[in-house]
């Protein structure tokens, strides 16, 4: 099975208060709730295998993201911050 670079391949549920916040270019920052913790697939190897990287799933405008999905949809500059208030 060719599992795409981006997909999540399984998620974790986070503790209550994390949160991400991020901006791009001069905008204004969006502080948004993280829900879970993300398997991100990052790269195919050539023996079939994968890279993998651990990202915050959070929910912006009605919507699950990861850190990955927010790069690929953003014009460039893309400023982001995990922590935990």
């Amino acid at each position: 099975m060719n599992i795409a670079t981006g997909s999540v391949i399984n998620i974790a549920p986070t503790a209550p208060g994390w949160v991400v916040i991020f901006s791009e270019g001069n905008s204004a920052d969006n502080v948004c709730p993280v829900i879970g913790w993300a398997t991100v697939v990052q790269a195919h190897m050539k023996d079939g295998t994968v890279t993998t990287r651990v990202e915050p799933a959070f929910v912006w405008g009605e919507q699950v993201w990861t850190e990955t999905d927010a790069r690929e949809h953003s014009a460039g500059g893309l400023h982001f911050q995990i922590t935990r208030h």
